[in-house]
């Protein structure tokens, strides 16, 4: 009645040290980091200034819903800090302020009445410093480049 399986006994210490070996070769190649000096030279998308222009609340970009007039009276551009958006504000940026683009996408979106565009939206980073948020394309105007 009891039976000894010898092949289930004799191949599990065959396995081990192949699987010694592969943990140790998953141990090392981790620690050689890699990138050498390409990763040194490599910029962070927030410091990589594609173009420069001016921030503008134009009747385009009003009509969008994507600037207007605060309580106080100054003329904002409403932006969002994580990305391209044409509602949830959660940051207004100054009207004719100088920016920095830093990058520049594409999106789908539909108006109220279900209606489909494309709408190109840009990073944008004050000139003076300070976080990148995303704006409507209809609300930059950038300077062409030289």
């Amino acid at each position: 009645m009891n039976k000894i399986n010898l092949l289930s006994r004799s191949v599990q210490p065959q396995r081990m040290p192949l699987v010694w070996l592969l943990l140790l070769f998953l141990l090392l190649t981790s620690c050689l980091g890699g990138g050498g000096e390409a990763a040194q030279d490599a910029v962070a998308p927030e410091t990589a200034a594609l173009q420069t222009g001016t921030l503008t609340c134009s009747d385009n970009c009003r009509n969008q819903g994507q600037c207007g007039t605060a309580v106080d009276g100054r003329i904002v551009i409403l932006a969002h800090g994580s990305q391209p958006a044409t509602r949830d504000h959660n940051a207004v940026l100054e009207n004719d302020s100088p920016i920095l683009i830093v990058q520049q996408e594409q999106r789908t979106v539909a108006d109220p009445v279900g209606t489909l565009s494309n709408l190109n939206f840009f990073a944008v980073q004050p000139a003076a410093g300070g976080p990148t948020n995303w704006v409507a394309g209809s609300c930059v105007n950038p300077t062409p480049l030289q």
